[in-house]
């Protein structure tokens, strides 16, 4: 040790013990931190490729939706709970009204608007579902701002986003759902339309599932996913009865809220699409 390499911090610069046991400490530190950093970073394994496969590069979207993915498993503790929804009066409301909506609004009248309406006015009763966890603090998000997921062909999956969708009746969420979801298939969506979400409603019943269960929309603290329609056999009042039922899910984060809360949610969301009738009418 050359005494000439080490910077004095005593009066006139002369050099202290505290000097020489930092330049000690300091250099036998070096070698290790080099190491770290010329150590070569971790490639994720990749799969054995055989004759006959075909392999797909992934596209900008596809990466991002897998990092985003990845993400929300890893950093959120998922939980998810299930309701039946007996939607046999809605389904008669929309039989009757369907021909009469599409000929006045342009655009077909499906279950997703009292879907989305029924959501955010159960948001207002439970709105801890429409936060995010903030490290050592959940915050509550005054604005309600739906994010509909919308399935693209080429396998990708975008979440355009609703504003303030708890100002909108059937009418206007019918609207601004057509428009979102037609301009994301064309890809004319910004970066506006994608971004403020709080909260995300899912669809996959559009495309014929029945029961999934749906990964949470980073960093949001809940995610609802609406399944296909369908007619059962149930019992009423000792009775068989054919009925259009709908599963209903939400996945949520189990550091924000518990099973309890998301019930009460899911049942308050329940409760509002089974009070529709063929007679309701829409607004």
């Amino acid at each position: 040790m050359d005494i000439s390499e080490i910077s004095g911090t005593g009066t006139g610069g002369r050099v202290t013990k505290k000097d020489i046991e930092s330049f000690i400490e300091e250099r036998e530190a070096a070698p290790a931190v080099a190491a770290r950093a010329e150590a070569p970073v971790a490639q994720p394994e990749r799969a054995v490729v055989h004759d006959g496969d075909e392999v797909l590069e992934l596209t900008s979207i596809r990466r991002a939706i897998a990092n985003r993915m990845a993400q929300s498993k890893a950093e959120i503790p998922h939980a998810w709970t299930l309701v039946e929804v007996d939607m046999t009066g809605l389904a008669a409301l929309r039989e009757k009204e369907k021909s009469a909506f599409a000929e006045r609004e342009g655009i077909k009248l499906t279950y997703l608007p009292f879907i989305v309406k029924a959501a955010v006015a159960a948001l207002k009763e439970q709105p801890v579902l429409n936060s995010v966890w903030d490290g050592d603090r959940i915050v509550l998000r005054k604005q309600i701002n739906v994010g509909i997921a919308v399935d693209l062909e080429e396998g990708a999956l975008v979440v355009p986003v609703i504003r303030n969708a708890d100002e909108l009746n059937i009418v206007g969420l019918a609207r601004r759902i057509d428009d979102v979801v037609k301009r994301a298939r064309n890809k004319q969506l910004g970066t506006e339309d994608i971004s403020g979400g709080t909260f995300t409603v899912n669809n996959p019943g559009a495309l014929g599932s029945v029961a999934s269960t749906p990964i949470i929309n980073h960093p949001q603290a809940a995610i609802l996913q609406a399944e296909a329609v369908v007619k059962r056999p149930v019992v009423m009042d000792d009775a068989i009865a054919i009925r259009s039922i709908m599963n209903l899910e939400v996945s949520f984060d189990h550091r924000i809220l518990d099973g309890g809360v998301a019930l009460r949610f899911l049942n308050a969301v329940k409760g509002r699409l089974e009070a529709y009738g063929p007679d309701s009418g829409i607004g």
